[in-house]
Order: structure tokens, then sequence, then C-alpha cells
């Protein structure tokens, strides 16, 4: 996925993105392209928890599959691979 500041739409760099799982939580940074990637090998992944100094913290709903299914994506929403992050007022 890809994290923007919301105002000016740039990319925002070393947004740290974790599951919310208990147990073997994965965790990321966003890089210089506001890109960041978590491996998932499981039918689920925790829901996403997006945290940056000066800015609001969100959390991410995520999907699971079922039965096998192939998902290209995890995110709920029209913008599956994007989040745009407001700054802290």
């Amino acid at each position: 996925g890809y994290v923007y500041d919301e105002i000016s739409k740039k990319p925002l760099n070393k947004v740290f993105i974790k599951e919310n799982f208990k147990e073997n939580s994965k965790s990321a940074f966003t890089d210089a392209r506001g890109y960041f990637k978590i491996d998932n090998k499981s039918e689920s992944v925790g829901n996403l928890i997006f945290i940056l100094n000066g800015y609001t913290t969100d959390t991410i709903i995520t999907i699971w599959s079922q039965h096998g299914e192939t998902l290209k994506y995890r995110f709920v929403g029209k913008e599956s691979d994007t989040l745009f992050m407001s700054k802290v007022n």
C-alpha cells in the first residue's frame, strides 16, 4: 500500500504500520515513496494501525478470505491500497 499526506498529497516516509494481532504481529515502515508491504501468507491479516509523529494515528479495517478464495488486496474501501493521513492540529 501507499501512505500520503491528506493535504499535500505527498508520500509520507517512515510511517510505522503494524497489525493489531496479539501474537506474531507483523510490521513495516513506509519508504520515501510512501510505499509499504506486509507479507501475508495466511487467510487473514489483522487490522493495520498507521503511526507517524505529528499525524493522527489511523486504523484500516482489513478483510479475510474463507475457503481458499484469492484476494489481491486486504483493505476495505474503494481505495484498496492507499491511506491519506491528516496532521494533528
